[in-house]
């Protein structure tokens, strides 16, 4: 079937290796979310990408969902990137002989991260019940970005997200809900 479609081929870079994507947008979206961010993808049977990828045509997509058609394509959905994120970590600076250098400070540990950005709403919150109360944002972004889970031993304070010159703590990191993809919760930075 891709190829049968071949005036539909929209040139694209999946995870950094050219490709040629079908784009559709999601036709069954009733919330301005779903059809304005909610993309279908149909990619060759010999392509790279897979859920999780980060593929950019005019715009940029996350892959959210993969699976074949009778023909072996590779049919997605794919979510529409719209904020690019920068992820902090309170940090010991330490010199040659390992003694501390300053105070510990937030420093950057990844920077122009693409991500999908989600303000919570109450409607939001009612289609998704496992936000915490103090929420004000999710994003998804790729599982090669390293953040880490508030829970972790090593973080002496949790992560925290710039995004649009404002800071977010980050208060949960799930790599379970999205296959290859971190759904991370910020709530208002509380430094």
């Amino acid at each position: 079937m891709f190829y049968e479609f071949l005036h539909r081929h929209t040139p694209c870079v999946v995870d950094g290796n050219e490709d040629v994507v079908i784009l559709s947008r999601e036709t069954k979206a009733t919330t301005v979310m779903g059809k304005e961010y909610v993309y279908n993808g149909v990619f060759s049977s010999e392509s790279l990408v897979n859920r999780g990828s980060l593929v950019q045509a005019e715009d940029r997509f996350l892959v959210l969902t993969l699976r074949k058609t009778v023909d072996q394509d590779k049919y997605c959905s794919l979510v529409k990137t719209n904020a690019v994120v920068e992820v902090q970590r309170y940090q010991q600076a330490y010199d040659a002989n390992d003694n501390p250098v300053g105070d510990a400070e937030f420093t950057s540990v990844a920077a122009d991260v693409v991500c999908s950005a989600l303000y919570v709403t109450a409607q939001l919150r009612q289609q998704e019940p496992g936000l915490l109360p103090s929420t004000v944002f999710t994003l998804q972004l790729q599982t090669t970005v390293d953040v880490r889970d508030p829970q972790d031993s090593s973080l002496s304070a949790p992560d925290r997200i710039v995004m649009g010159g404002k800071t977010y703590q980050v208060d949960v990191v799930d790599r379970i809900k999205y296959p290859n993809l971190l759904h991370v919760q910020l709530s208002e930075d509380r430094r």
